[in-house]
């Protein structure tokens, strides 16, 4: 009788130690995912006037989340204190169109890109323009600092390039004659200025730009190093989303042109 009751208790102790991990997987698995978005970054991720945080990043969360079977929420955050909010656990990941550099996959861990940025020119329909020369055919160009002139110098050292403190000033100077063409990105342009008053009779000239070596590999939803199995599932839902047309429909919502490819 005693051999009998040392195997029942031995037996209700390993159950009992195999029954603690999964209790714990189960807990995690319940557990609301808390993404962190600057919500100031229209259409990617911005608030309404009643304070709801809406916009691309909000809508791909979701749907991932959706094909992850989990609950998640959003969170907004100032850009300055985004990255301390993540190291200090006040929510789970940044999910707020963050570009992915290498100087930031030193302390973040990054899902794989789930848009890239791209760029174009604008110009007036009768503008001239070789893009094989190096000189754009002596067409003058305007770009802001960073990204943009990062690529104009780059694939068109020749051109005749003035460098502008922000998009408006650019846009200034295009439509008043004085630039042939402004390169920026493909979202500012079809979204903002192709749609105001001052882009009517204006268009896309040549195809669009991806370049990761000036606009960068993409962004990507940034979390702590230790996070590798949120990483992997995150992937495998943007990837499940591209195929089953998910992806596409929230793009279209947004964007005239894809905005991953």
């Amino acid at each position: 009788m005693k051999n009998y009751l040392a195997l029942g208790f031995a037996l209700s102790c390993v159950m009992g130690a195999l029954a603690g991990p999964v209790a714990a997987q189960d807990k995690t698995q319940d557990k609301t995912i808390v993404f962190a978005t600057e919500a100031a970054y229209p259409p990617f991720n911005l608030l309404t006037s009643d304070g709801k945080i809406v916009g691309f990043d909000v809508d791909i969360a979701m749907a991932a989340c959706e094909k992850m079977k989990r609950t998640c929420a959003f969170v907004q955050q100032d850009w300055d204190g985004i990255v301390a909010g993540l190291q200090t656990r006040r929510y789970d990941a940044i999910f707020s169109s963050m570009g992915i550099t290498e100087e930031r996959k030193k302390q973040l861990l990054f899902t794989d890109p789930y848009y890239r940025p791209s760029a174009a020119f604008v110009g007036t329909s009768d503008v001239k323009v070789d893009f094989k020369d190096p000189a754009l055919g002596g067409a003058t160009v305007g770009a802001v600092p960073g990204i943009y002139e990062c690529y104009v110098k780059k694939a068109y050292p020749k051109a005749k390039l003035t460098v502008y403190p922000n998009s408006d000033a650019l846009y200034l100077d295009l439509t008043s004659g004085r630039i042939d063409l402004a390169f920026n990105g493909m979202v500012a342009i079809t979204n903002s200025f192709l749609k105001s008053d001052d882009g009517k009779g204006f268009a896309l000239v040549g195809e669009p730009v991806r370049d990761a070596g000036c606009l960068g590999e993409g962004a990507g939803v940034a979390m702590r190093k230790d996070d590798v199995a949120l990483k992997e599932a995150l992937d495998k839902a943007f990837k499940d989303m591209r195929a089953d047309g998910t992806y596409k429909a929230i793009n279209d919502k947004y964007f005239t042109f894809d905005i991953y490819e």
